[in-house]
């Protein structure tokens, strides 16, 4: 499937407002073509994102007090997808600082989601293995290094 093809097939979605099902909702997001990430950023790429993004995030919400493993998976696909983007050495830059500010986001509603369980014992140690990986991940891609030192270097100077 090309990406104009399933950014028409997601924006179809859209248009059927409230009667259009979860379950298509999540077919569609799950055939999105490998373009929805990139490498290259173009206006149809970036409202392609856009609308995965926001339909994987509907689906977490429609599964969240119906399906509690699946809500969790959910957030899992998400944050799976936008390390992928982040690690691919063939996309764009604006796409990999895009996908990972919304990683940190998704990591923060993973956390969140953890905390609201009942069952602690088990969801705390996800929280703390999230907590882990995610320092881990971020540690292991320098992101903003560069950016760091300038900042440091101008706040010295002022």
């Amino acid at each position: 499937m090309t990406l104009n093809t399933w950014l028409a097939s997601i924006s179809d979605w859209y248009q059927m407002g409230r009667t259009g099902s979860i379950t298509t909702l999540e077919s569609r997001l799950y055939s999105a073509p490998d373009s929805v990430w990139g490498p290259h950023l173009t206006e149809n790429q970036s409202k392609a994102i856009a609308c995965w993004l926001d339909g994987c995030l509907r689906v977490f919400e429609y599964e969240k007090y119906q399906d509690p493993n699946k809500a969790y998976q959910t957030l899992q696909y998400i944050a799976a997808k936008l390390e992928m983007t982040a690690f691919s050495p063939t996309t764009d830059i604006e796409i990999k600082d895009w996908g990972l500010k919304r990683l940190q986001h998704i990591t923060v509603l993973r956390l969140e989601f953890c905390n609201q369980q009942q069952d602690q014992s088990i969801w705390d140690k996800e929280a703390h293995t999230l907590i882990d990986m995610h320092v881990k991940l971020m540690a292991s891609i320098s992101w903003n290094e560069a950016y760091n030192e300038v900042s440091q270097n101008n706040s010295i100077r002022h």
